[in-house]
């Protein structure tokens, strides 16, 4: 085969595989919303909006800790939220999203980010985590599974 036609054939590929990759992303876009909303509502202790992103039957799991159920989240939210003294927020690193049908996955890096009284910025949490999300009723992204380790094992 021509050294031509073989650059046509893939280019022709390349040009397959970029818009198949543009159209997931388009389609995983509301993944990226529901968690930038998430963002903005911890920022803000908004209670009802940080724990909008949750099903009803998440099962949040973090290593070395009980899995928690949607009432446990919300009552550690409503207690880290009752300290307007300890200036938080999470950001995160999304490295992928993918979404088939009513299901989709999200993998990120988050970091926890804590300014004191004397403005001094700390972090005091790196984790990596997996979000597995249904589509809900509502035509909102739930989160219904969560998978959350540290960056770096705790010392014993």
């Amino acid at each position: 085969m021509g050294a031509v036609k073989m650059r046509v054939i893939g280019l022709t590929l390349a040009f397959c595989f970029l818009e198949e990759a543009a159209c997931l992303a388009a389609e995983c876009e509301p993944l990226r919303s529901v968690f930038e909303k998430w963002v903005a509502a911890y920022a803000n202790r908004d209670l009802a909006g940080t724990m909008s992103i949750f099903a009803d039957d998440l099962n949040f799991s973090f290593q070395g800790a009980p899995d928690a159920k949607k009432a446990d989240m919300e009552k550690s939210y409503r207690d880290e939220f009752a300290h307007p003294e300890q200036a938080r927020r999470w950001i995160p690193k999304f490295e992928e999203f993918h979404c088939s049908g009513n299901l989709g996955f999200v993998r990120s890096t988050w970091r926890l980010e804590v300014k004191s009284a004397d403005g001094k910025v700390e972090t005091k949490a790196e984790n990596r985590s997996v979000d597995i999300l249904r589509l809900s009723e509502d035509g909102t992204w739930k989160i219904f599974r969560s998978f959350n380790y540290p960056v770096i094992a705790p010392k014993k």
